[in-house]
């Protein structure tokens, strides 16, 4: 018994060891009616994903005001972060806005700091603007940041619509409000790889979902109560066979890439300011990894870690 349980510290060790550092900027907003509650479900992923160690999350506005994203994610840490290693103290607060591009925080600061001392992954689920800024007043960390993952872009001719009708339109809402930003990041050279709205909306949980959810556990239980109004939006008024966990998709190529479905595209800003994804290289186009679509095991193994219990349990 002795030695076996030696195997199994020696093996875990090993796992922490070369799991993949990264850094989660989030404009997070569950509780809210109606607001977007992926941000939520990533998260709670990425806390129950022993592939990755996750060095801060940043805040910033979007789905809801900075100091409501900043109070939400720094609850949800203070809840479930501990199985990922987090306290609260690791949640810094970036842009409040488009116009903080540029603007220091104690986001860029943090991220600053980290990346003076290793090199991590960046997942962007929210404007691009606390990314923006750092490589505005820090261009020397760029090169500690191996790659970028970003919910956004889109292929030319492609429209945000849903339902049965595709009646219901969305913005490419990270890109839309903050192009500026999202064009800096592109400029930079730093690898990108896109998850796209229209890929992420496949990712659907049904009531069915939700009610497992509900009794798996202290963070299930939390995720689907504060997301009811949530899924009757989608399932009644959009008309949608489920809500849409967007954000969610996104911790898959730095936890399970070998799960998505990965092509290399080529990507710009147009002149109305969105991220256009083609198959060509075009004038002022650089190259990106581009999601299209992902396997059926994605949402099974999704379902199995949102209901993992968390060492918390208030």
């Amino acid at each position: 018994m002795r030695k076996a349980a030696l195997l199994v510290a020696a093996f875990c060790a090993v796992h922490i060891a070369s799991a993949r550092t990264v850094w989660i900027d989030t404009d997070i907003s569950i509780g809210s009616p109606i607001r977007e509650v992926d941000d939520a479900f990533a998260l709670v992923l990425a806390f129950h994903s022993p592939e990755i160690r996750i060095a801060g999350l940043s805040t910033t506005y979007g789905n809801a005001s900075l100091g409501q994203t900043t109070r939400v994610a720094r609850d949800l840490v203070q809840k479930f972060g501990q199985s990922g290693g987090l306290t609260v103290d690791h949640v810094f607060s970036g842009a409040g806005s488009a116009s903080d591009l540029g603007r220091r925080s104690a986001a860029s600061d943090a991220l600053a700091a980290v990346l003076g001392k290793e090199t991590i992954t960046y997942v962007a689920m929210g404007p691009l603007t606390n990314l923006a800024t750092l490589l505005r007043l820090h261009p020397e960390a760029a090169q500690q940041i191996e790659r970028v993952i970003c919910v956004g872009g889109q292929t030319q001719g492609a429209s945000l619509v849903f339902g049965p009708n595709q009646s219901f339109h969305i913005h490419d809402a990270n890109v839309f409000k903050d192009p500026a930003a999202t064009e800096a990041v592109l400029r930079s050279n730093i690898s990108l790889t896109l998850v796209p709205i229209a890929t992420g909306a496949k990712l659907l949980l049904n009531e069915s979902d939700f009610r497992e959810l509900e009794r798996s556990g202290p963070a299930g239980n939390y995720l689907s109560r504060r997301s009811r109004v949530w899924l009757w939006f989608w399932t009644h008024y959009v008309g949608t066979n489920g809500g849409p966990i967007f954000d969610a998709l996104a911790m898959m190529p730095v936890t399970r890439p070998d799960l998505l479905s990965v092509e290399k595209r080529y990507a710009r800003m147009d002149q109305a300011g969105n991220l256009m994804v083609t198959s060509r290289l075009t004038n002022g186009a650089r190259p990106v990894r581009y999601c299209p679509g992902y396997a059926p095991e994605v949402k099974v193994l999704v379902m199995r870690r949102l209901m993992a219990r968390s060492t918390r349990h208030d």
